[in-house]
């Protein structure tokens, strides 16, 4: 549920405010009260204010601090404002004060009358064409200058200000265009939409942009004051800000941040990713067939938060996946008047046997000759039918099968595709298939046959020296290593090979992309009733129609080790 350590419903958000509650005159370094400046100038007065930005790896001393407070005067009345915000001095006298004003910081930028940024050149640092590149590239660097970048005044250019070591006043550096400041970030290419998106000229979509404000995040640098930072510096992005809860992990932060927004399904459509590596965070955007978020349509709802990275399910289908042994299938094909023949010839050649017998016997006593050779003709077409039986069972059980009755057979290891089907079918007629890109170790090409040269279908993958290397490789692995398993899907009549940790027991549809279905095979752990997510397939979207409607679940993105299986 959504609830924190305590198990308190956490519902409360945090209100924007108009203006901060403190702020310095640029007449001196008097700290003041906004509210009480408002009573005593009136509420017509007016108090504008530069937003002062810095990291505090470059000023931390009593000295740094000063230094800045001299920084803000100037840019104060070189704006022809009154004030400035200074943030280690406008935030509160006390802990609890600097609590609550931390998280409206950028309630404060956006209205700030303008940005100016201070940079310590503390290694001498050199610069090109009077840009301090270097010295801003380490202060886009950090977590909470992304959203005093994204959202600062647009109107004028951001005013840089530049000191040495020995904290020596120097005149104000260059400014510095926003379009022209991603150039010096590692990621410009993302941070250029994201200023494309505030200033208006490129909209991104709720998703986009929580998404894109993620990827930015994820790629800087922070001192970690709550394990929920990255979700409570995108929080400053977006309209709605549920309560701060210190005791939420970095999931349970972005989980309620996403759920409390429009943010198109995010968590539902995260869950469905394939992460490239098994160790990969929960955060990791990166799918293994290149997918985006906004590629992914779910199929399910994401209802609620739990711990360990868990999210409680509403409205999913699965299945669950046999691994003790194979189990008898049905198959139906079509009924042609060819098998319906066969099936009546079969049924009634034993009686037509040895009623020829019988009337064989009859002749026999009364020496009449056409009911011998009557009886004799019975005998010879029964006979033709009985030698015949291997032809005429093949004709009516093998074949093209319309139908199969869907079951989902777990197989650790490898074994070739004759071999499962013996043990399935109980002989091999080629009716299964490896699957073309069901998971990341399926490969595929063209069909080789002239009539169907330009389909795609699935080869076997221990033909692929690096994936016969991965299989050897397991068969050798400890418990908490990856492992190589085999998914038989009989509706489909296609094996997937795929790698998890542990073996998986249940199969829940939770999206569709592609074309495809994305298949989240889990493994339980019935200590805290939790299933967890061990890989995910792509499947055929007929698969679907054969699961079945399940209640609520708990499934986990953390991977599950160190549990016996």
């Amino acid at each position: 549920m959504n609830e924190g350590a305590s198990g308190q419903p956490l519902i409360g958000k945090i209100e924007r405010i108009s203006e901060p509650n403190h702020l310095c005159l640029e007449n001196g370094m008097e700290i003041i009260n906004v509210s009480n400046w408002r009573a005593e100038h009136g509420e017509e007065a007016k108090l504008e204010y530069v937003f002062v930005s810095y990291t505090s790896s470059q000023f931390q001393s009593e000295e740094d601090i000063l230094y800045l407070h001299r920084v803000g005067q100037h840019a104060a009345r070189a704006a022809g404002v009154n004030a400035y915000w200074l943030g280690c001095s406008c935030l509160g006298s006390t802990t609890a004060e600097r609590e609550h004003n931390v998280w409206r910081i950028c309630d404060v930028l956006r209205g700030a009358f303008s940005l100016v940024i201070v940079l310590a050149d503390r290694e001498h640092v050199t610069s090109v064409e009077g840009e301090p590149h270097e010295l801003l590239r380490q202060w886009g660097s950090r977590v909470w200058t992304l959203p005093e970048l994204l959202l600062s005044p647009h109107k004028d250019d951001i005013q840089t200000y530049t000191t040495n070591a020995n904290l020596e006043w120097r005149e104000p550096g260059p400014q510095i265009n926003r379009r022209n400041f991603a150039r010096f970030l590692d990621d410009h290419a993302l941070m250029g939409q994201l200023i494309d998106h505030y200033e208006g000229s490129v909209i991104l979509s709720p998703l986009e942009l929580m998404t894109t404000a993620l990827l930015c995040l994820q790629n800087r640098q922070t001192t970690e004051y709550l394990p929920g930072d990255l979700s409570y510096a995108l929080m400053g992005l977006l309209r709605q800000r549920p309560t701060v809860c210190p005791s939420d992990s970095a999931f349970q932060a972005f989980a309620r941040l996403s759920l409390a927004n429009d943010s198109n399904m995010l968590l539902e459509r995260l869950i469905c990713l394939l992460p490239r590596s098994a160790y990969e965070p929960w955060h990791s955007l990166h799918d293994h067939w290149g997918c985006s978020l906004w590629d992914i349509y779910p199929t399910t709802q994401v209802c609620g938060i739990g711990e360990n990275e868990s999210v409680i399910l509403d409205g999913t289908r699965a299945a669950s996946i046999r691994w003790k042994s194979f189990a008898r299938v049905t198959v139906r094909g079509n009924d042609t008047l060819r098998r319906q023949f066969t099936r009546f010839a079969i049924s009634i050649y034993g009686y037509f046997f040895f009623f020829g017998i019988f009337i064989v016997a009859i002749a026999a006593i009364t020496a009449y000759q056409p009911l011998l050779i009557l009886g004799g003709i019975v005998i010879g077409l029964a006979s033709i039918v009985i030698f015949s039986s291997p032809a005429l069972i093949k004709n009516l059980y093998f074949g093209k099968v319309w139908s199969a009755q869907p079951w989902f057979f777990g197989v650790e290891g490898y074994m070739n595709l004759s071999d499962v089907e013996r043990r399935v079918f109980g002989v091999d007629l080629g009716r299964l298939s490896w699957s073309p890109a069901g998971s990341s170790l399926s490969r595929h090409g063209m069909e080789d046959s002239q009539e169907y040269r330009n389909f795609c279908k699935g080869q076997d993958p221990s033909g692929y020296s690096n994936i016969d290397a991965r299989i050897k490789e397991a068969l050798t692995s400890s418990k908490d290593e990856e492992k190589i398993f085999m998914l038989v899907d009989t509706y489909t009549m296609t094996v997937t090979l795929f790698s998890a940790i542990k073996p998986p027991v249940a199969v829940l549809m939770c999206g569709e992309e592609g074309g495809m279905q994305r298949a989240l095979l889990c493994s339980y752990d019935w200590t805290n009733n939790t299933l967890y997510r061990e890989t995910v397939l792509r499947m055929e979207t007929q698969t679907y129609w054969k699961t079945g409607s399940v209640g609520r679940i708990r499934l986990s993105l953390r991977k599950r080790r160190n549990l016996d299986v």
